[in-house]
């Protein structure tokens, strides 16, 4: 039931076989990514992208940051602030023949979190965010990445 109910509204699978077509499956090398939160970006689409075999593409990506005083206190403190990080990627085949097309993107998402008196809560709050964030570009990117490969 589930099954005719998805086709009915034009769902495909990304893998396996739909309709007659054969999707395949790329095997994505996703190069080191620096800082933690690369780290995380980084074990985020491994997971996403697993295979077996020798890597097909290459994924580089590189991280930017940008933070925004959200909310002040009367007393002109700091209580709430926004973290934007961006994450460009480019996506090299390799074979002779992808070498000179790469594929490219950028995907930005955005965490906001409260600023405390205590330094500990401020860096805990900072690193939770840094984490949801480096998850969420890594799933934009997967889908960006995927969909862009299946086109091809």
């Amino acid at each position: 039931m589930l099954a005719a109910t998805l086709s009915a509204c034009g769902f495909e699978p990304l893998y396996g076989e739909g309709k007659g077509k054969k999707y395949s499956e790329h095997a994505i090398e996703v190069m080191p990514i620096s800082e933690h939160e690369g780290q995380v970006l980084r074990a985020a689409l491994r997971r996403s992208f697993i295979f077996n075999g020798p890597a097909t593409h290459r994924l580089e990506v590189q991280l930017s940051e940008k933070m925004n005083v959200v909310a002040i206190d009367s007393a002109g403190d700091v209580t709430r602030q926004r973290m934007t990080i961006t994450a460009s990627w480019h996506l090299f085949g390799l074979a002779a023949k992808d070498k000179e097309k790469p594929l490219r993107g950028a995907v930005s998402v955005f965490e906001t979190y409260n600023v405390f008196a205590s330094d500990f809560s401020n860096l805990t709050a900072e690193r939770a965010a840094r984490e949801r964030s480096a998850r969420r570009l890594a799933n934009m990117i997967s889908v960006e990445v995927t969909a862009k490969l299946g086109g091809s």
